[in-house]
């Protein structure tokens, strides 16, 4: 039995943000960073995605899993180049997309998508695209999956009779797409055998713990209470199942999560560092450089959402 099976009921989803845009100006955004995972369906015009640039087909989809850098061109050259910052603020983003109110007539649209940003999270706790880790990826023209798109956000900006009911309802359908999406790839199974590791109700209680108190504790004293395991044999165990390091992996998870504030929250290092649970600055931008190999305060600036 295939392992999103197992989890697809534990999946939980909440729409942040969607809505219709017409391309304007053509740009070009290179490994920008989101904090919430991204559906682009392109309707009609040019997008091209990835570090490959791969042209995406009018009525298909592209998936940007949250944490994973994004790469996009929109329109056709010459491109302006947003880089790493993407758009710095609300009035930027008017020089390039303009939004279209559902109701608006969109036939004379030549550059038309549909964008949606939304978090899925497993047991409700556990980032679930974040334990998958895997890049960006292009789903091909699929019409029930194009109408829930559209329809999300149709409803999103107006202000029907149980209109969150029907878009709660259209985001766990479209949840479902993307997972029966996954498991028809065969080169998606590497991903998807990350799941096995949540197989261990102890080992799910651990990840979750750590996920949802960074900035807090994390000792093996600690994780040993919520495991109900010996404080001696927790990382013994944990490593059993991850081959990872207990305190390695908290400090791995606690670095990502400040990388992403860093791209996304407008917070100083020194109060991000203290967030995620490192009470030294000086040791925490150490550590952030071994990790990723450049300064923290090299990749400060203030980021606007895509969507």
């Amino acid at each position: 039995m295939s392992l999103l099976r197992k989890f697809v009921d534990s999946l939980h989803v909440n729409i942040l943000r969607a809505g219709f845009r017409e391309g304007l100006t053509p740009f070009s955004m290179s490994n920008h960073y989101q904090k919430s995972n991204v559906i682009i369906h392109l309707q009609r015009g040019n997008v091209f995605v990835g570090k490959e640039r791969t042209k995406l087909e009018e009525n298909s989809f592209y998936f940007l899993p949250v944490g994973q850098p994004i790469y996009v061109q929109h329109g056709l050259p010459p491109y302006h180049d947003l880089g790493e910052d993407g758009f710095y603020s609300d009035i930027e983003v008017t020089k390039y997309l303009r939004f279209i109110h559902p109701t608006e007539d969109m036939s004379h649209c030549t550059q038309l998508y549909t964008l949606m940003a939304f978090d899925i999270s497993l047991f409700n706790a556990i980032p679930f695209f974040e334990i998958l880790d895997m890049p960006g990826f292009v789903i091909p023209p699929d019409e029930e999956f194009g109408f829930l798109v559209k329809h999300v956000a149709a409803e999103f900006h107006q202000d029907k009779l149980g209109k969150d009911k029907i878009i709660q309802n259209y985001m766990e359908e479209i949840v479902i797409h993307l997972c029966r999406f996954l498991d028809s790839q065969p080169n998606f199974e590497k991903y998807i055998q990350k799941l096995e590791l949540l197989s261990d109700k102890r080992l799910v209680d651990i990840v979750k713990y750590i996920q949802m108190n960074l900035g807090k504790d994390l000792s093996n004293k600690t994780i040993a209470n919520v495991a109900y395991v010996s404080e001696d044999y927790v990382g013994q165990f944990f490593k059993s199942l991850t081959k990872r390091n207990l305190q390695d992996y908290i400090e791995n998870q606690r670095l990502d999560k400040a990388m992403l504030f860093l791209r996304t929250e407008p917070d100083n290092i020194q109060e991000i560092a203290h967030r995620v649970g490192f009470k030294d600055p000086a040791y925490f931008s150490r550590r952030f450089k071994m990790r990723f190999g450049f300064n923290a305060n090299s990749i400060r600036s203030q980021y606007s959402p895509l969507v």
